[in-house]
């Protein structure tokens, strides 16, 4: 199958609602139509190449290194998302809760809370896979998208657009096409393994990209399938962040070894030396809030972010721009808040 050009005008609609006020995006929609068909006529032709990224380091909620896509290539990532997703979203299990539809933080925490609140589930174990998306291996992903793709999809056009673009995806390397804003001095404070510039070519995804999300998926489906099928009990994981219940200590220690030995072993990953192993009643930090048995409550390190923010916006000069950031600012807070028990918390800061 041929891309249509309304199938790129979909995924440009789709990318648009996340990223329309960017420079980029505007920039590309100056010349909209023309672009669209320059792309169109790249990705059908199989000339497409990445353009150059934008690197940058986030502060918030911790240093990181970001290397941000062009709007257009942001467009084709919709687009190959779009396709992989039929593929795919059968061969994901239920629990698996990051960039899919239907699913996301709040739903997580909220499966969380019911798997805390089964008499048989007295204990939880939260690992973590340790530098996740720059820990990647380009060609085992690769292999696994190949292969799911050389055996459901029967069109050979879309099979070979799908795998052309998964490919120039994966194995493009953003530091070697990149313009970097803001100042460098951060990086003396960012740990060398969590810089792309310093891990292996054969390795690594830049964190954020639509792309990198849903790969994530398709690099841990494996892992997901071996601790529903295999392992058993109840689990929830969101990006490389994961739960699972069991009735003693003893259980998730063993079930800790065997999953440690998989991530190693077959995936090429090792787990954060960091992990918790307690008792469901003392409560589950997991993203943005403490979830118990019986309640749910938002996060002291996001309670703490919102009364910064907020002191920071009372001594600002409260120019138009200023007011419309915090409104914006408020709206997301409170949106976090309301998946909580937290009626004080909101009726304490509304005004």
């Amino acid at each position: 199958m041929i891309l249509s050009f309304e199938e790129l005008y979909r995924a440009y609609k789709s990318c648009q609602k996340s990223k329309a006020n960017s420079i980029s995006a505007i920039e590309f929609e100056v010349n909209l139509i023309d672009n669209l068909w320059k792309l169109h006529y790249e990705i059908n032709s199989k000339t497409y190449t990445p353009s150059r990224y934008i690197s940058f380091l986030a502060n918030s909620p911790k240093m990181r290194e970001i290397f941000a896509p062009s709007f257009r290539d942001r467009v084709v990532h919709h687009l190959l998302v779009n396709d992989l997703e039929p593929i795919f979203e059968p061969t994901f299990i239920y629990e698996s809760y990051s960039c899919r539809k239907g699913k996301g933080i709040h739903t997580a925490v909220k499966r969380v809370q019911k798997f805390a609140r089964r008499e048989r589930n007295r204990y939880y174990l939260q690992l973590d896979i340790r530098n996740f998306f720059l820990s990647i291996k380009k060609r085992f992903l690769y292999e696994l998208l190949e292969d799911e793709i050389s055996r459901k999809v029967s069109d050979e056009i879309l099979k070979e657009r799908t795998l052309y673009l998964s490919k120039e995806t994966i194995f493009t390397d953003p530091t070697e096409n990149y313009l970097f804003k803001g100042s460098r001095k951060g990086y003396k404070d960012l740990p060398k393994h969590k810089s792309l510039f310093y891990t292996s070519k054969e390795r690594g995804l830049p964190i954020g990209n639509l792309t990198s999300q849903f790969f994530g998926n398709v690099y841990l489906n494996p892992l997901d399938q071996y601790v529903k099928r295999v392992l058993k009990g109840d689990y929830v994981r969101y990006v490389d962040d994961f739960i699972l219940f069991g009735s003693s200590k003893e259980e998730l220690e063993e079930k800790k070894r065997s999953i440690e030995f998989v991530v190693e072993n077959n995936l090429g990953l090792k787990l954060k030396e960091q992990f918790r192993l307690r008792k469901v009643e003392s409560g589950i930090d997991f993203l943005g809030y403490i979830t118990f048995p019986t309640h749910i409550l938002v996060r002291k390190r996001v309670v703490n972010n919102f009364k910064y923010k907020l002191a920071k916006f009372i001594e600002s000069e409260k120019s138009g721009d200023e007011v419309r950031k915090w409104i914006e600012q408020k709206a997301s807070y409170f949106g976090h808040f309301k998946h909580a028990d937290s009626y004080r918390l909101q009726k304490k800061y509304w005004k």
